[in-house]
């Protein structure tokens, strides 16, 4: 059977030699265009001895420009024992050539070249490892891509597959397969080793070469062995990485025809927004934009009937838009409540208690929502919060006169109560149960009120609170005011026993006005803002536009691109499914006689994440799950995820989003993808729509996929 087998490859290489040299000829030089020469593919194989490699061996030949030249005689020879199919092979019009080699009798390195006389990197070089019979041979059926980023994480399908097989071409099972550098200055990140499987293929998931710091590009080439057997990858480009990889990017302004002040993600995509004033200066109309369907700037009304500027509004676990109050002239609120449908149709509610002007709305962990704090219609600070239950408002009158400030920074924490963490330097837990009541919590570092500073959950009771103040005017029940802002950032975890604020460090510089947003691999962007005392300092020389990251798990702040245009009072900060994040508005407001600069656009920020190669796919997602639930996410990256997170769709206005938090969630790989445990209960996700994420060892993301909670 061996000897049958033998006869059909020598037959195969006849055949083979025989059809190359049908297109062969002398080699007389070069046609003029020609210019070098470079190998393809064929390298660093093992084979048996006096059999042929598994692969061919392949050059192509190109011009100056890089283009390829057909009809060049390539002259072969091999050396050290063996034959070639052919010794003259013209190149096709790919500019390849390429010839099957068999190799010779005698174990040890066995070499092959391939030359054009007067071309540049003539002659090229294949080295090729004889192996006795019945030693294990390897061969590479999928290469590793051409060129990568330095550090990224190959793609699925250029992971590179190796074959082993005995010199019968038999597939051997269990044999551990190893990947090293053999050539290059860079090193190899991933899981090394692999193991063949009953047909003898061993496939790798999650490699990727790091270069050195400081080193220019460069080729390399990965060596897979197993046992004395090995072969040699093709040649891989590494690039080092931009600089955006470090410091993001910002996109060109993108055209509004209002200063969308307000503004949230729907869970189809659709981003409905409004301001203060609309085109002629009149009321403000919200606007459904589609990013899909064109600039922002054409996106349809939505003809309410009240006016919405300083409303509060968070998403519902049903998908639609709750919104609490408005506008009845500066510093007095309206009693109304309206909702709108992910497509940007409106209904209205029953008519809260009182009018609300800055109020803020938190979904609670039953799906109900509380409204708290803002001004009525008389210009009254409302120290009664509201209760939606599904059908009416309920007022929660135990919670006495405590005054609130203006969107106060709440959240949902894990015991399930609402924790205030500010503007006020006292924070502060409120129960809805009953009639409602208030507890004294930690007070802050910062001895100073923190008004239109900005906080974030950015895991379940985890809380970041940055910069703010700089108002000696602003109306803060007896806190102490500083003059300027702060630059300080602080930290809590309601997750501890008696939980206290720490430092998180400092920004690069002091802001007001400022947004902070959640990103999918966990850390939190900050953007916008002035460095300016007073309500609103609309000095172009003291705007902060430089974005900055902190990062919780080393506790440390980077200061990333800057954008084009200042953002103060106003402004929001809204993170979008593909992972960017949207930074716009500022203005349509007053300070003091003068205007704030209106601006009608937004920016697109594109975190260092997305200039660090290739992102993982997810190919499909549940539409819904339930907490502790086990859920399935498919993903041709499996064997590449390193982390899965969900964010809440944001809710943005004034420096707050009433809707983003995240969780990190567990996972288990699978052959097709990952299974993801969500949340075990409602206090550590609260019902509603989410965007879940996966993402690699870079901390790549996946773009988002919406998934609702219930």
């Amino acid at each position: 059977m061996i000897r049958l087998r033998q006869l059909r490859i020598w037959a195969i290489a006849g055949l083979l030699a025989a059809s190359a040299l049908r297109c062969g000829g002398d080699n007389v030089g070069p046609p003029p265009d020609a210019a070098a020469i470079g190998m393809v593919a064929g390298n660093g194989q093992s084979g048996a001895v006096d059999h042929p490699l598994a692969n061919p061996l392949v050059v192509v030949v190109t011009d100056d420009a890089g283009a390829p030249v057909a009809g060049v005689s390539v002259h072969w020879s091999a050396q050290g024992g063996g034959t070639v199919s052919s010794e003259n092979v013209q190149t096709a019009s790919d500019g390849r050539a390429s010839v099957q080699r068999v190799l010779g009798p005698t174990p040890g390195e066995q070499t092959t070249t391939a030359s054009v006389t007067g071309l540049q990197g003539s002659p090229v070089t294949f080295v090729a490892t004889a192996v006795p019979a019945g030693q294990p041979l390897v061969s590479i059926t999928t290469q590793p891509p051409a060129s990568v980023l330095s550090a990224e994480v190959f793609e699925p399908a250029s992971q590179p597959v190796i074959a082993v097989r005995d010199a019968d071409g038999i597939p051997l099972a269990g044999v551990a397969v190893s990947a090293t550098i053999v050539s290059g200055s860079g090193a190899l990140e991933g899981t090394t080793t692999a193991t063949t499987d009953a047909s003898g293929i061993a496939t790798f998931g999650d490699l990727g070469i790091r270069l050195p710091p400081g080193a220019g590009s460069s080729s390399h080439t990965i060596q897979f062995t197993a046992g004395s057997a090995s072969a040699i990858s093709s040649s891989i480009n590494v690039s080092p990485l931009s600089s955006e990889a470090t410091t993001g990017a910002w996109s060109p302004l993108v055209n509004w025809d209002i200063v969308p002040l307000h503004m949230s993600l729907m869970p189809n995509g659709k981003i409905i927004a409004w301001g203060k004033t609309d085109v002629a200066d009149t009321m403000g109309l919200p606007r459904i934009w589609d990013p899909a369907s064109g600039p922002p700037s054409s996106a349809p009304k939505i003809m309410v009937d009240t006016m919405l500027f300083c409303a509060g509004h968070a998403l519902m676990p049903d998908g639609r838009l709750l919104v609490s109050g408005g506008h009845l002239m500066d510093d007095r609120g309206i009693a109304t409540t309206r909702f709108f449908t992910a497509d940007g149709s409106w209904s209205p509610g029953p008519n809260m208690a009182h009018g609300r002007w800055y109020p803020t709305v938190t979904v609670l962990p039953d799906g109900r929502a509380l409204t708290m704090a803002g001004r009525d219609q008389a210009n009254l600070v409302v120290r009664t919060p509201e209760l939606w239950d599904g059908s009416h408002w309920i007022e929660l009158t135990g919670a006495g006169n405590l005054e609130i400030p203006y969107y106060p920074r709440n959240f949902v924490a894990p015991n399930g109560l609402i924790f205030y963490a500010g503007e006020r330097i006292m924070s502060r837990w409120f129960n809805v149960a009953g009639s409602g009541s208030w507890t004294d919590g930690p007070r802050h570092i910062w001895q100073f009120n923190r008004e239109y500073g900005t906080a974030v959950m950015y895991e379940p009771g985890k809380i970041l609170y940055a910069g703010g103040g700089g108002d000696p005017n602003w109306p803060s029940a007896g806190d102490a005011r500083s003059p300027a802002p702060t630059n300080t950032a602080e930290q809590i975890d309601l997750n501890q026993p008696s939980p206290q604020w720490q430092s998180a460090g400092t920004m690069s510089a002091p802001r007001r006005h400022l947004n902070s947003t959640i990103l999918p691999d966990g850390t939190v962007l900050i953007t916008g803002g002035t460095r300016g005392g007073g309500f609103v300092d609309i000095n172009p020389a003291d705007a902060v536009k430089a974005a900055e990251l902190w990062n919780p798990k080393t506790g440390q702040w980077t200061t990333l691109a800057s954008n084009s245009v200042m953002r103060v009072y106003h402004s929001v900060s809204l993170l979008l499914p593909d992972g960017t994040v949207l930074h716009g508005s500022s203005g349509d407001a007053m300070a003091g006689t003068v205007p704030v600069p209106p601006e009608r656009n937004h920016e697109i920020f594109s975190p260092p994440y997305l200039f660090k190669g290739a992102r993982p796919r997810i190919t499909s997602v549940p539409s819904s799950v339930t907490w502790n639930q086990t859920f399935s996410v498919a993903t041709p990256n499996a064997a590449q995820i390193t982390d899965v997170r969900w964010i809440r769709l944001g809710s943005v206005t004034h420096a707050f989003d009433d809707g983003q938090r995240a969780n990190t969630l567990t996972f288990t790989r699978t052959a097709t993808g990952v299974d993801v445990t969500a949340p075990g209960r409602a206090e550590l996700a609260p019902p509603g729509y989410y965007q879940l994420f996966i993402l690699n060892r870079n901390g790549v993301p996946s773009e988002g996929q919406v998934i609702k909670v219930q």
